[in-house]
């Protein structure tokens, strides 16, 4: 039993049927459990290239097959996912534009300082400048802290919710053809000062035209940011008007 468990084409068959094993359970899952489908895809990825290697008479390094094939993508999707989520939450967050300018200077500015940390601290001898890796950090970084400052502000914000009136000052649409899911609608409005644009629902965007009053339902954040919870179309009650 020891000795087929050691054997390779018998861990690549195991391998493969476990990939496909996750594919299939999750792969219609739109929770965080759709990760798990990735992670049967990569599985699957892993061992075809490990056979690849044993059919040439190579011999797979295991350990960088799966940091390369699975732990590299998982953190990617991880950083992906995370990225997209908090900036979502943004683009309902008021002066959303502000936050983007500062934090993602403060993101290039702690890039830049981590880059010269790890320089002078190596040995001259082993001191090399990578490229790829500064333009990825430039990138990283940035959407990082961005992304951290997002969820914080969050975090523990107010519950209680102060309804504020606002003025439609313009309307937007990307009309997906193809899939209805994927088009989207933006609505144009002041708040104070800043002049902001929200993501809405088909329907609510559908229902207000050009200097329509709406009510955006405000909480202030953990960092003193205000996020808008929801958005209605200010209605009118005629006994009121009469």
């Amino acid at each position: 039993m020891n000795k087929i468990l050691k054997n390779e084409y018998f861990q690549i068959t195991a391998g493969v049927i476990f990939g496909i094993i996750l594919l299939i359970l999750f792969i219609d899952k739109k929770s965080f459990l759709g990760i798990f489908a990735f992670v049967g895809f990569f599985f699957i990825i892993l061992n075809i290239i490990r056979l690849i290697d044993v059919l040439n008479g190579k011999k797979s390094d295991l350990k960088k097959l799966i940091k390369g094939t699975v732990v590299a993508p998982i953190l990617l999707g991880s950083f992906i996912g995370f990225v997209a989520n908090e900036f979502k939450h943004l683009g309902n967050t008021i002066n959303n534009s502000e936050i983007f300018k500062e934090f993602g200077i403060y993101g290039l500015i702690l890039v830049v300082f981590i880059v010269i940390l790890r320089y002078s601290f190596k040995p001259k001898e082993n001191r090399k400048f990578s490229f790829t890796g500064l333009f990825a950090s430039l990138i990283v970084f940035p959407l990082l802290l961005i992304s951290c400052v997002t969820l914080i502000n969050r975090y523990k914000a107010e519950k209680q919710l102060n309804p504020m009136e606002s003025i439609v000052s313009e309307k937007e649409s990307k009309i997906d053809e193809k899939d209805s899911n994927d088009s989207q609608y933006w609505i144009f409005t002041n708040v104070g000062i800043y002049n902001e644009k929200f993501k809405v629902e088909y329907e609510l965007w559908n229902n207000l035209q050009k200097n329509d009053t709406i009510l955006l339902f405000m909480k202030k954040g953990n960092l003193g940011y205000e996020i808008v919870e929801r958005i209605e179309k200010k209605t009118y009650c005629q006994h009121c008007i009469l």
